[in-house]
């Protein structure tokens, strides 16, 4: 009997940036001057945004940052937003030459 996987489509929208990364594992929310969150409610706006470790570049990150190594899991459809303006730490990205 052979198995055969089916093709399986993405299950999970999610922006392109660490959050959905494979690289990215979640450790807690920051304070954030930068927290990219809306206001819900008759809360005041969100200051806290999730953060977490990449096992790519070996830093801390926050989830909403963008990198050029973004591994996609299968399982999500990323889609293109815009990067945040100040990194949790610089990270030196590697120029193919």
């Amino acid at each position: 009997m052979n198995y055969q996987p089916r093709n399986v489509e993405p299950f999970i929208r999610s922006p392109k940036a660490c959050v959905s990364c494979q690289h990215y594992e979640h450790q807690g929310f920051d304070e954030d001057k930068h927290c990219p969150f809306q206001r819900s409610g008759l809360q005041e706006k969100p200051t806290r945004t999730p953060y977490g470790q990449c096992s790519r570049h070996g830093v801390q990150v926050f989830a909403t940052q963008i990198c050029n190594a973004h591994a996609s899991d299968p399982h999500i459809e990323c889609f293109d937003v815009v990067n945040r303006p100040e990194p949790r730490v610089a990270i030196q990205e590697v120029i193919a030459v």
